[in-house]
């Protein structure tokens, strides 16, 4: 059993900087509203891809970003926005109606993540990994959240979280949700872990800090008594996870809610209140624009806009309904959700394993960012109406009404002519 020190204080990693996710689980109408902006360095490119449904024979592996682990007998049908450089992704769907998001954090365990040789980070599972695997697996948010966990044992954690610094790496929290129900899953260490349950008409978010206090649903097997050998934990009392892995045992401010995820916790706690006073009852659409809202706050730190360090990468919001209709996804697949619009996709679009032609589209969008390019004419105003129309479809019922809106990757093409001839 590998312990730390009592002394010893979180490791000198480049501190967590970014992303944002969201979960609203609305009584009425009933659904699941998730929403994450990706944070990660300004000028890694990233990509909205496919991945088919497929099957595998027994002793087929699956290379993931560093390692190669046994593939599952069967994969189910995902869409990923990811890094273009990385197996794993920063949030996805598949088309069980189950949507995840991973965000880095640091816990006093983190140096079991380096490797006692030369303190670099030991290639394992990253969190991006941990996160594909469980949405190309799970067909309810429990599921997913099981089969992280159990991978997350098996395989442990850690690795290059980039790939222009390989100094740089961090232990992991995941949101996974469908339309009942959603988890919270915080990780310390190599395999450590503590998860969370979020049920009808609750909200949660998570922002790059531990947020798990003593309301856990369950632990890993050993970590209790590692914080109680650690001093971090006095062994009677209810365990609180943020205040011993993350604070020592120790009792500080710090250990509230504050910087964004205090913000976005306001945001949540707005839109339920909202919900109460709208004259009347809102529909899905009203709530993917309330996410929008969210995730276009820029004044907060939730979307986070620089051309040379972080930056917000790539966006996501979905609809998940609970009832047995069309799930509704939408991404912006570029790199700042203040200027680039939601496009939708669905599972009932003609299945393609290619990008969908997002990496053209973020870089088009970054080198506007760079190049401060004014978008000319209307640009503005023909976009803010391919978004419209986008978030129109999300109350249509596929079964009853023919949806001849963009798909996807028509909506992406949309956008790219539409920039190369008006930047």
């Amino acid at each position: 059993m590998r312990t730390t020190s009592s002394s010893k204080q979180p490791i000198d990693f480049p501190p967590p900087r970014s992303c944002d996710t969201f979960v609203f689980l609305a009584a009425s109408p009933s659904g699941t509203l998730f929403g994450k902006n990706s944070d990660r360095p300004a000028d890694e490119n990233h990509e909205v891809i496919r991945t088919p449904s497929s099957q595998y024979c027994e002793g087929d592996l699956v290379k993931c970003t560093f390692i190669n682990i046994p593939q599952a007998a069967e994969t189910l049908d995902c869409i990923l926005s990811k890094p273009c450089w990385m197996w794993g992704c920063e949030m996805g769907a598949n088309s069980c109606g189950v949507v995840g998001g991973n965000e880095a954090i640091n816990t006093l365990l983190a140096d079991e993540l380096l490797s006692p040789d030369d303190r670099s980070p030991t290639k394992r599972l990253l969190g991006m990994d941990l996160l594909r695997l469980s949405l190309e697996r799970g067909k309810s948010s429990k599921h997913a959240l099981d089969i992280c966990i159990e991978l997350l044992e098996e395989h442990g954690q850690g690795g290059p979280c980039c790939k222009e610094d390989l100094g740089w790496t961090y232990e992991n929290s995941f949101l996974f949700a469908d339309a009942k129900e959603a988890y919270v899953l915080e990780t310390a260490g190599i395999s450590h872990w503590a998860w969370e349950r979020i049920s009808t008409g609750k909200y949660r978010n998570i922002s790059n800090g531990i947020s798990i206090r003593s309301n856990w649903g369950a632990v890993s097997k050993n970590i209790q008594s590692i914080c109680k050998e650690n001093g971090w934990w006095d062994g009677t009392s209810k365990f609180d996870w943020k205040r011993a892995v993350g604070a020592g045992g120790r009792a500080h401010s710090n250990l509230e809610a504050c910087g964004r995820e205090a913000s976005g916790r306001a945001h949540l706690e707005t839109l339920a209140a909202k919900c109460k006073t709208v004259k009347s009852p809102p529909n899905a659409r009203w709530f993917v624009e309330q996410m929008a809202l969210i995730l276009r706050d820029e004044g907060s730190g939730i979307c986070f806009r620089d051309t040379r360090g972080f930056c917000t990468t790539g966006s996501q919001i979905s609809w998940l309904e609970s009832s047995d209709v069309d799930n509704s996804h939408f991404f912006t697949a570029a790199s700042d959700p203040m200027l680039a619009i939601y496009k939708r996709f669905s599972f009932a679009e003609r299945s393609t394993k290619d990008d969908h032609g997002s990496n053209e589209l973020w870089n088009i969008w970054r080198r506007i960012a760079l190049q401060r390019l004014p978008l000319t004419g209307n640009t503005r105003d023909i976009l803010s109406k391919i978004e419209s129309d986008a978030l129109s479809q999300v109350d249509i019922k596929p079964k009853k009404i023919s949806n001849k809106s963009l798909s996807f990757t028509e909506a992406i093409r949309y956008e790219i002519e539409l920039l190369e001839s008006n930047v």
